[in-house]
Formats: C-alpha cells, structure tokens, sequence
C-alpha cells in the first residue's frame, strides 16, 4: 500500500535571525557569541556598501577597515549616524591593490561592542 503523505505534511523551516546594526531586540534574544557573529558579518556588508574593506581579525572589536582618502569617507559619514558604534581614525595609510591599480587608503577603528 502507498504511503499517504497528506497525513504527515512536510515541516517548514524557520528563517535564521539576522542582527541589524541598530536591532537591539537581536540582542536579547540571541547567545551573546551568535549575535556577534552575525553582528559582524552584517558590518561587513554594511562597510563595502559604503566603500570600505575591514581587514581585522573576524569577531573581534574594534574591526579595522579601511576607508578612500578624502573627507569623509562614505562609511564614516554613515557611521555617524549610528552613534552606537564610535569609530576613531588610526595614524598612517595603506595602499591596497584593487583592478589593476593601488589606491591610497587610510584606516579606522570602529568599535562594534564593548
């Protein structure tokens, strides 16, 4: 005889939590090591949007990342507007190899926890 499978209907998978950079509620409902795991790829997202490439060690605060000469950078302009996370420009510069050609970076610290 066939197996009826309308008697055992297939079960729905749950979306994984994704932390926003302003979501406090992820926060508190997330393992303090989850919420900074996706607390820091959601940053690194956030910063190639706006032109910036974070080289420090992953999870791990403050992120480094470098950000175009000029002032002020993309990135640091949108970090001004999330007060939560305080960046501080660090002393010196960077080249860095990107299609062909170096460009003239320089880096900052921003504190993604405490």
């Amino acid at each position: 005889m066939p197996r009826r499978l309308d008697h055992h209907p297939r079960v729905i998978r749950k979306k994984k939590p994704v932390a926003v950079l302003d979501d406090d509620q992820a926060r508190l409902t997330l393992p303090e090591k989850q919420y900074r795991e996706l607390l820091f790829k959601e940053f690194v997202s956030f910063a190639r949007q706006h032109d910036g490439v974070v080289i420090s060690v992953p999870w791990r605060s403050p992120a480094v990342v470098l950000v175009p000469l000029g002032e002020p950078s993309r990135l640091e302009i949108a970090l001004s507007c999330l007060p939560k996370y305080p960046f501080v420009q660090l002393p010196g510069t960077a080249a860095r190899l990107s299609h062909g050609a170096f460009s003239e970076l320089r880096r900052i610290a921003v504190r993604l926890w405490p």
